[in-house]
């Protein structure tokens, strides 16, 4: 049995030889795979340290032994380097335990291969299954990780691990309804835990690979939630549900009302009776906002699949409406308004998010990081290459002004009431 010092020797040396031009075959000379003892071992060379010498020349003697590497002494019986022994490499690889990199890299695109087989998301990609998109890029990407040996991204050698996470993303992608994670991680593993265990790594793949503005809101946005979802809402307008299709109107009501995801999918109709629609990034400005004539829904940052479908169905009966967006004055403001649009295809403009409500407000306004400042640029950048293309609202103007002013705005500090 091998001990730690000979197991991190042996390791060290494979690893050398797995990341060379002769381990991926185009190497036209041959190539020796040598480690000097002192890097490795840093309190070998110390003259205080005789008996950690003395232990360390045993463990490497041995390798030795068995035909595994071979040494290099200065004098004295002091050691120079060890270098691996090529012809034994099939030896290495069992007395570690450890899966040759080859044989694991054809594991890996045999577990791809099994993923993208028949009406697999590979396979649909050019049918316009857009949903497969960041799943299809990130096998696409380590594809080529392969071809030129390099790590492959979410992968930490445990192969049944990495067959699950790509099994969850899979999942993820295709799940249509809202689900708790808990049954989620039931369906999946047989384990109510197991999703929790994923979570992290799925969102950072997703994040990655998709199309997603939070890292952390990933799985909610695809409808996998640790609580239900409400949508609330409050003002002009009327709604009615249930099989006896009660009719409640908003309008007559002080408050809001919240809707369930199983009450929205039992919605038999939506009317808005004023003009127009407005949705508002934060809980505190929604039960600030005073409706009147606007038909009000708190969308609460990046919107998940339940909120998306009520507002698409709210638009689907309300057309001709006018529809805006209330959130922050910052780069994140903004991307929630442009991931709205993009998720929803409805034309929602901003609301308060200008020029004039930074400079109104201007004793509350708050410095940008380096971070707002790097998204911004990116934002306006995007904007301007679009607008090319399609019609699309300019934020232009107020960007220029934050970052000249170097200001962003919460949208609570904008006080509708003043």
């Amino acid at each position: 049995m091998m001990d730690r010092l000979q197991r991190k020797m042996l390791e060290h040396l494979l690893d050398s030889y797995e990341r060379s031009r002769t381990f991926r075959g185009d190497n036209q000379v041959r190539q020796s795979f040598s480690v000097s003892v002192g890097k490795i071992f840093p309190k070998y060379n110390d003259d205080a340290e005789y008996e950690y010498f003395c232990q360390i020349n045993e463990s490497i003697e041995e390798l030795c032994a068995e035909g595994m590497v071979i040494p290099e002494y200065r004098k004295k019986g002091v050691l120079k380097k060890v270098t691996l022994n090529p012809d034994q490499l099939d030896v290495c690889y069992e007395m570690l335990g450890r899966m040759p990199k080859r044989r694991e890299q054809e594991e890996l695109v045999r577990i791809w291969d099994v993923l993208c087989q028949g009406d697999e998301p590979c396979r649909q990609n050019q049918s316009g299954q857009e949903h497969w998109l960041p799943l299809v890029k990130y096998i696409a990407a380590q594809r080529l990780r392969v071809e030129k040996n390099l790590n492959v991204e979410y992968y930490n050698h445990d192969l049944e691990e990495y067959r699950e996470l790509l099994l969850a993303v899979k999942a993820v992608l295709e799940n249509q309804e809202e689900i708790f994670i808990r049954n989620f991680s039931i369906q999946m593993f047989h384990d109510s835990k197991r999703m929790g265990q994923l979570k992290h790594k799925v969102e950072a793949l997703l994040y990655q690979y998709g199309e997603y503005q939070e890292r952390d809101c990933v799985l909610e946005e695809c409808g996998i939630v640790n609580t239900p979802t409400y949508v609330m809402m409050k003002g002009n307008g009327s709604i009615r549900i249930g099989r006896d299709e009660q009719e409640i109107d908003l309008s007559l009501m002080e408050g809001d009302i919240a809707l369930s995801t199983e009450s929205v999918k039992s919605l038999k109709d939506v009317t808005v009776m004023g003009k127009r629609v407005v949705t508002v990034e934060n809980l505190t400005s929604f039960h600030d906002y005073s409706a009147e004539d606007d038909f009000v829904v708190y969308l609460g940052g990046f919107h998940n699949k339940v909120k998306r479908d009520f507002i698409l169905y709210l638009y689907q009966r309300n057309p001709e409406k006018e529809y805006r967006h209330f959130g922050d004055i910052d780069a994140g403001g903004f991307y929630i308004l442009e991931h709205l649009k993009k998720k929803t295809g409805i034309p929602f403009r901003s609301l308060y998010m200008d020029t004039r409500t930074l400079q109104r407000y201007r004793g509350d306004r708050k410095p940008l990081t380096d971070n707002d400042r790097k998204r911004l640029l990116q934002l306006k950048e995007e904007l301007t290459e679009r607008m090319q293309h399609e019609e699309t609202e300019d934020y232009g103007d107020v960007i220029s002004y934050m970052l000249d002013e170097n200001c962003k705005l919460e949208q609570e500090a904008v006080r509708l009431w003043d």
